[in-house]
């Protein structure tokens, strides 16, 4: 297990909130091939790097990338289309699955009796279609999303909305995000910044604003077995 700044123990919390796209679930790819795809019916390669790129930004901000790269070729009614018909083909064919780590993660969090929630700049329809088709739909009890604030990430107001709903103080609450924007959300929150990154050039460009990095759920939960 690799810790980036780790200490002998984290901060003192009392709940767990988790994102979702790329750090509860594996949505990214299939996000990515949905944009690539809805693109290149319009005659353009949108670089994976440009896709990855999109993660963790609300769909404003995505529209906005979109539109700057496609300029008058995109039109954000027919693209979204072209994207959903091939996001669901590719979930029709691939699935889609919990990141690895999750379950052994939730089990130590439940084991601890924590409560813990899931905060996502994901809109709650496709937030729920996500857990429903990742066999995760009963996994969370309490899951907020970006309808149901004023403001998305990296705007502090989904992880305030968790953090009251779990009735435990922002800086009480251990929040892990996998993106840069997630990562600015919980510091500008209050809440203790965990990050969990697979890719190492990512994790170490974003350690800095995170308590602690480690490169998998697995990893954190090992961790937090050992300091509970």
């Amino acid at each position: 297990m690799i810790l980036t700044r780790a200490r002998s123990a984290l901060p003192e919390f009392q709940a767990v909130v988790c994102d979702m796209d790329g750090l509860a679930l594996d949505t990214e790819a299939t996000y990515c091939h949905a944009w690539r795809s809805a693109a290149a019916d319009l005659g353009f390669d949108l670089s994976e790097e440009f896709c990855r790129g999109l993660f963790g930004r609300h769909a404003d901000d995505v529209e906005r990338s979109l539109k700057n790269v496609l300029g008058d070729a995109f039109d954000r009614r027919l693209f979204h289309e072209s994207a959903e018909r091939h996001w669901r083909r590719y979930l029709a064919e691939h699935g889609l699955r919990p990141m690895p780590g999750l379950q052994a993660l939730l089990a130590v969090v439940r084991e601890r009796a924590l409560p813990y929630a899931l905060a996502t700049n994901s809109d709650g329809p496709y937030a729920a279609e996500c857990l429903r088709l990742s066999g995760m739909n009963e996994a969370f009890r309490v899951v907020v999303t970006r309808d149901q604030v004023e403001r998305g990430k990296p705007a502090p107001d989904l992880f305030l909305e968790a953090a009251r709903r779990l009735n435990v103080r922002p800086g009480l609450c251990l929040v892990l995000e996998d993106s840069e924007t997630g990562l600015e959300a919980a510091r500008a929150a209050g809440t203790v910044p965990v990050l969990v990154q697979g890719r190492e050039e990512t994790r170490r460009r974003l350690a800095e604003l995170a308590v602690l990095s480690v490169p998998s759920l697995h990893g954190l939960a090992e961790l937090l077995k050992a300091t509970g």
